[in-house]
């Protein structure tokens, strides 16, 4: 095995995309939607098509943090129905193993089970003179970019999460959700809500470029023994103007002008109606709602944010890791809004989609490696009726383009089912040395914690 490694080219440049909460069902019932088959997207043209185990250390339900979780158990899976909603994972823990290679507990950001903090991917390519970042459609303290970058027990507390983010990290770039001063409309209020970036004091500092975050230095970036001040954006003009600035600010602090996320929390009609359906599963220059098309016009999508992260990242001649994630489809699984889910999944496709030209542009498969992945399962997505026949476990209907799948949530929680992962580029291969393990439904997958330890061993 270790001599296969060896022989394996070391990418320069990591790019993870994350849909957030979307499990393998989910993967296709968009992929039905968009194409009316279950593969077309451009993923499913990677070299390498496994699955990945959110399994914790410790989940929701354990009391104490060293009573260690099971693991996956394919035979239980297929023959219990109930059996993957009894381990529930998080997003926290989910990104803190895959950002760490280390198993943990439920709502952990970035430690142990002993809350000892635990190197992360961003912070060990920081070590080898690269740049980092996170970007996400969600708050940007929110449990996956906040794994990622973060160090505290506890997912709950916002306050410390962004200062650790902000004071503690060396990210080039963090971008998403969580403005105060505009509601999930993407419009303006009076009465701020500061919760999403800890504090009026943090807002107050990071917004004003200051080099230090209520009373907290930032980290020293560039080696000269000075904290490196962020930039702050908001507006969609300035994300746009990212994308194409030739010499972009070396630290950026993105909080689009929106409450909780680019899209999913928005007033529409229920998802069932048809006009909403509509409205939400058509290209923004189609739509027709008013209330849609006021807030495609001022809120920058996926596609924006990834690109003028990456423009930034790409400065660095030594290369750079960034983690980009479509952080809303767990949050319309857990509501069952199928509408709402798939519309956040189909951004996140258009996404990907847009990262890969992006390389073929500026960079090259030969120096780059892209993962597209999930952290977890959300809302135990199958066949319609699948629960009361287990005896054979059915995929989901065909459905013409354009037409709403069929598909029956079973829960309105995390399941530990085994979630898609595709890679391609440099070193990409490698994840097959880590497939050691095979599911009697979806093949061989690798344990999430296997990301990261692929990256430490492809940058060692």
């Amino acid at each position: 095995m270790l001599f296969a490694f060896e022989a394996q080219a070391t990418p320069k440049n990591i790019i993870i995309m994350i849909t957030d909460g979307c499990g393998d069902n989910c993967f296709k019932a968009a992929t039905l939607y968009q194409y009316g088959e279950y593969e077309g997207q451009i993923y499913d043209l990677f070299p390498i098509k496994l699955h990945s185990s959110s399994n914790l250390a410790v989940s929701v339900s354990g009391q104490n943090r060293h009573a260690l979780v099971p693991p996956y158990a394919t035979e239980k899976v297929w023959s219990d129905f109930k059996y993957v909603m009894d381990r529930l994972p998080c997003s926290a823990a989910c990104a803190t193993q895959m950002a760490t290679g280390i198993k943990t507990y439920y709502g952990a950001v970035g430690v142990d089970l002993d809350t000892n903090n635990l190197e992360n991917i961003n912070e060990f390519a920081v070590k080898k003179g690269k740049s980092t970042g996170v970007v996400t459609t969600v708050n940007w303290s929110d449990g996956t970019p906040a794994g990622f970058s973060a160090h505290w027990p506890t997912r709950k507390n916002l306050e410390a999460v962004s200062k650790s983010m902000l004071c503690d990290s060396k990210l080039n770039v963090i971008i998403g959700c969580g403005h105060p001063f505009y509601d999930n409309n993407g419009r303006h209020r009076n009465i701020p809500n500061y919760t999403r970036v800890g504090s009026e004091r943090i807002w107050n500092d990071f917004t004003h470029n200051r080099p230090t975050i209520d009373g907290k230095p930032v980290s020293d970036i560039d080696g000269d023994g000075k904290p490196d001040a962020w930039t702050f954006l908001e507006s969609k003009d300035d994300f746009v103007k990212l994308i194409t600035m030739p010499n972009p600010p070396k630290r950026v602090i993105g909080t689009v002008q929106v409450a909780a996320t680019l899209q999913l929390s928005r007033d529409l009609p229920d998802e069932e109606n048809e006009a909403f359906k509509q409205a939400i599963l058509t290209l923004p220059e189609e739509n027709t709602d008013s209330l849609l098309a006021t807030v495609t016009q001022t809120l920058p999508s996926l596609d924006t944010l990834a690109l003028g992260a990456l423009n930034v990242l790409k400065q660095n001649p030594n290369g750079f890791l960034v983690m980009i994630e479509g952080g809303a489809v767990d949050w319309g699984a857990h509501d069952n809004f199928k509408g709402r889910m798939l519309a956040e999944q189909i951004s996140f496709n258009r996404a990907v989609e847009t990262v890969v030209r992006w390389i073929e542009t500026n960079s090259s498969w030969d120096e780059t490696m892209l993962v597209v992945t999930s952290d977890h399962e959300t809302g135990y997505i199958t066949a319609p009726n699948q629960a009361e026949d287990i005896s054979t476990w059915h995929e989901l209907p065909y459905t013409k383009k354009g037409e709403m799948p069929k598909l029956q949530f079973n829960s309105t929680h995390h399941t530990c089912s085994l979630v898609p992962l595709y890679a391609k580029g440099s070193g990409s291969e490698c994840f097959n040395i880590f497939a050691d393990e095979t599911d009697t439904r979806y093949g061989r997958y690798i344990q999430n914690t296997e990301i990261a330890q692929l990256i430490f061993m492809l940058w060692r």
